[in-house]
């Protein structure tokens, strides 16, 4: 499930290109570093982290072996896995545990190795996404569970969502295991929001 370095660089390279216009990169089907870059970008787009332009667009070359090449362009959760990923390797924020939990929510215990990727999310400067807000409630209102690393907290629906999407993140830019336990814990995969 983590992308390969070859993928990173490209995802990159894409976030690079978002910031001009139209924001596509473009790449071709040519033998050795192409063919690499080619299944990087296939596999970039199947977690969708980019988009491909379509076959037979006559603006850009098709993504798949028309002999003309591909475009593909980052989308939103591609710029947050940058983001995430960069503020993976930088101090986790204090944890703010204040504020009391609804009984009426579902009740969820989380692991310090769950719960560090969430402070980073938070952490990652000028986020707009609307899965911060829901992040946020969760962390700041969790519980440390004395004499053990676990923190005890209560979710509603979104914010489970938003709790596996972070932990998803997580799983691209480097371990799997906190995703797979959330998974198995808390029910069946969860869709990445587009």
């Amino acid at each position: 499930m983590s992308l390969l370095p070859d993928q990173w660089d490209l995802l990159e390279e894409l976030g690079a290109a978002h910031g001009t216009e139209p924001g596509w990169l473009h790449g071709g089907h040519e033998e050795g570093d192409g063919r690499r870059r080619t299944s990087a970008v296939q596999a970039l787009a199947r977690e969708q982290l980019c988009e491909l332009a379509p076959a037979g667009c006559p603006d850009f070359p098709g993504p798949r072996g028309d002999g003309g090449g591909w475009a593909a362009r980052i989308t939103a959760d591609g710029v947050l896995a940058l983001q995430y990923r960069r503020r993976r390797n930088q101090p986790v924020p204090a944890p703010r545990p204040d504020g009391a939990a609804d009984p009426a929510l579902v009740p969820m215990e989380l692991l310090d190795s769950e719960m560090e990727p969430l402070r980073r999310f938070l952490a990652i400067p000028g986020l707009g996404d609307a899965r911060v807000v829901l992040v946020r409630d969760v962390v700041e209102q969790a519980r440390a569970v004395p004499g053990g690393r676990r923190w005890q907290l209560t979710a509603t629906q979104e914010q489970v969502e938003a709790i596996g999407f972070v932990l998803r993140l997580e799983a691209l830019a480097g371990t799997a295991r906190a995703w797979h336990r959330f998974l198995r814990e808390y029910g069946p995969p969860i869709r990445p929001a587009r």
